[in-house]
């Protein structure tokens, strides 16, 4: 089957000599996997901010694609994003969406001295928006749940996704872009 543009770039931005998706997406996996074991002893140092955001996503992907650590903006990735129907933010609003989230972020004091409840409706909440803004144009779901357990454990909490399958986690986000937190909060519940 012949590869669209948009998965012709990705092969051609790969680091790793891969020349297929599939070749790819086993020698990404492999090399992530090694480096997201690498942080639970050694976390990546930032200020819970877009930037930190940024920095774990390089940290995870800087061996595998010439764009790590950039959002779609700052790599021009200009095309439409999306799943199936649902559509993230456009990247011409990629900078001012983002401020604008991560400034609540930090006007709510990064959840903390909130309770396990308030917590999980609060993470829930910015998981979420973080999700639709789906930054890179790899690599999302990883680095935001990487985000959060850092998130967490600034707040005062453990997070553990390790039992939540990822099913689980796909119908979470997409009803969470449909406006439905449900599912997203017992994620959070569940791994805290």
């Amino acid at each position: 089957m012949p590869l669209n543009s948009f998965d012709k770039e990705l092969i051609d931005s790969n680091l790793l000599g891969a020349t297929n998706l599939k070749e790819l997406h086993r020698k990404e996996k492999l090399l992530t996997n090694t480096k997201m074991l690498s942080l639970q002893e050694n976390p990546i140092k930032g200020n819970l901010d877009y930037a930190h955001l940024k920095a774990i996503h390089k940290f995870l992907f800087s061996e595998v694609y010439s764009w790590a650590g950039q959002d779609r903006y700052d790599a021009h990735i200009t095309a439409k994003f999306g799943k199936d129907t649902t559509l993230f933010t456009p990247y011409e609003k990629l900078p001012s969406v983002s401020k604008v989230l991560f400034e609540a972020l930090s006007d709510e004091n990064y959840f903390k001295g909130q309770s396990k409840v308030e917590f999980t409706q609060s993470a829930s909440t910015f998981m979420n928006g973080l999700n639709i803004l789906h930054p890179f144009r790899e690599g999302n779901g990883r680095v935001q749940r990487i985000y959060m357990q850092y998130l967490a454990k600034n707040a005062g909490y453990e997070l553990h996704f390790e039992n939540i399958s990822s099913e689980e986690m796909v119908q979470a986000s997409i009803e969470g872009v449909e406006g439905k937190l449900l599912l997203l909060k017992e994620v959070f519940r569940k791994s805290i």
